[in-house]
Formats: structure tokens, sequence, C-alpha cells
């Protein structure tokens, strides 16, 4: 799952992880989340730091479900990491390498 405010920036994201054999969903509000949380099941959650996080992460924690957070200066990790389903973060921007690094590490995470 895949949940980025940026339009461009999500296109960008799924296209690259699509194009190195991940199933992508992609989720452009809260409310299109809530809907797709509810028909698929998900191995992790990349997930914009600066959507609405609370409501994100209690759903997510619920669900069971392995989170990521994109991070920018607005986010505060230390909240995050409050989140037992919370097991990493990916700054923006990030080299695209590292980036499809991280992810299959994340995956790879019990």
């Amino acid at each position: 799952m895949l949940m980025h405010k940026n339009p461009d920036t999500r296109c960008s994201i799924k296209t690259l992880l699509e194009k190195n054999g991940y199933d992508v969903t992609e989720v452009e509000s809260f409310e299109d989340f809530l809907e797709k949380i509810e028909q698929q099941q998900f191995d992790l959650a990349l997930v914009d730091g600066l959507m609405p996080r609370m409501k994100i992460l209690e759903t997510l924690k619920e669900k069971n479900i392995k989170s990521v957070f994109f991070i920018s200066e607005d986010v505060d990790e230390d909240e995050l990491k409050l989140y037992e389903n919370v097991i990493g973060f990916i700054e923006e921007p990030q080299e695209i390498n590292e980036f499809l690094e991280k992810i299959k590490g994340m995956l790879d995470k019990k």
C-alpha cells in the first residue's frame, strides 16, 4: 500500500516499485485508505508522514500491517516509534537503488 499526498510522487514511486516486481495499491486520501484497508490484505504500508497520522497509525496497528513512513522535517519520528508496527522511515528524496534496498529489507523484517 502506498499513501502519499503528492500525486506525482505517488505515481513515480508506484511505477518504480511495480517495475521492480512489487504489487502496489495506490491510496489517494484518508477515505480511500479506509476503503482499501477493508478490501485487501497488505504486507507493507508506505505512508506519507503528512497524511492524518494518528487515525492511519491506529488502523494499521489494528490490522497488524508493517508500516514505513516517508519523513521530512515536519514529522516526529519519536511519536511514530511508539507504534510497534512502524518498522522504519524513509527520508525524502531518496536515491532509487537505496530506496529499493530499504523496501526489500523492510519487507523481510518479521
